[in-house]
């Protein structure tokens, strides 16, 4: 055999087990990076924290958000903190360690932490009836929570009700937000460009964004229809809203968001929604699933769920 042949049979075979080791070390060894941990190929389900046992933080890329992130990776016990369904996660509308709170109460004189309502702030809250858990919660059928009908859950909405899959795309002039809740997304223009004045009301706003520093990106958003509610607690607004969103990317796999809400017709003085909530990146294969609020559906829970006691004509 000449010494041409021996090399080349040992060059292929080296190849071969090179090629071999990635799979070999997916199936023996814990994953090194959050892409080595394997998700289900099609309607992915977000990972929890031990699926991250081992994977030592990266850095993070310069000035780059791009990815699928979730808010449910840290949650203790399995739980899912993106889901604030007595409010925003910083000012929950429900007393502590309280699982069957009373429901009914016009105001919020009953929760511990009190936003800074203006006179109309306080007269606005007392006209939304939320429905489920929160102390303000009235039954379903004597709710006017814009969910009940699929309207839009607007913004910030969108981040203080069910913060689900969240996936990130990057452009010259734009980040873009795509949410699996309601399957809708957001234009944040880079560009320079500033906010508009007057603007027609959006459910989603308009928005712009810049760099503070390498892995600090922050958006200003204006123009919120004020049919919109902040949050489950049904929080109001007007149309002088400004939302201020702070991505501060940790390291490779963790990014924290600060959400500040500032209406001066509604409340005395600037409050943080979220304060550095963590998220987590997702492996690049994770599928996202539909997440559709259908109003064929949304109707029948509302009967199913509907107080028969109560007459059509007071409904």
């Amino acid at each position: 055999m000449s010494k041409h042949l021996i090399s080349t049979i040992s060059t292929a075979a080296l190849i071969s087990v090179l090629a071999f080791l990635p799979a070999l070390r997916g199936q023996t060894g814990p994953p090194t990076s959050v892409d080595d941990i394997k998700v289900d190929t099609w309607n992915s389900r977000p990972l929890h924290k031990p699926a991250y046992a081992g994977i030592k933080p990266a850095t993070a890329p310069r000035r780059d958000l791009s990815g699928i992130w979730d808010a449910t990776g840290d949650a203790a016990g399995g739980a899912a903190p993106g889901v604030q369904n007595t409010g925003a996660h910083e000012y929950p509308a429900v007393l502590p360690g309280n699982n069957n709170p009373p429901g009914g109460e016009p105001d919020e004189s009953k929760i511990p932490r009190h936003l800074p309502y203006s006179s109309l702030g306080e007269a606005t809250l007392k006209a939304h009836k939320p429905t489920g858990m929160g102390v303000r919660s009235v039954p379903a059928v004597l709710g006017n929570d814009p969910l009940n009908v699929c309207d839009p859950p607007g913004f910030p909405r969108m981040e203080l009700y069910e913060f689900a899959i969240l996936q990130i795309v990057q452009n010259a002039d734009q980040v873009m937000l795509l949410n699996q809740f309601f399957r809708t997304w957001r234009t944040i223009w880079t560009d320079g460009r500033g906010l508009p004045k007057n603007p027609e009301p959006r459910f989603y706003g308009y928005s712009v964004g810049k760099w503070l520093d390498d892995y600090t990106f922050v958006v200003e958003t204006v123009g919120l229809d004020e049919r919109t509610w902040i949050d489950n607690a049904g929080r109001p607004h007007s149309s002088e809203l400004r939302v201020e969103e702070r991505f501060h990317r940790v390291d490779h796999d963790n990014m924290e968001l600060t959400v500040t809400i500032n209406d001066p017709k509604m409340y005395t003085e600037p409050w943080m929604a979220l304060n550095k909530f963590p998220l987590r990146l997702q492996p690049r294969s994770f599928d996202i699933r539909e997440m559709y609020c259908v109003p064929s559906e949304t109707a029948q829970y509302n009967q199913d769920i509907g107080d028969p006691s109560v007459a059509p004509e007071s409904k």
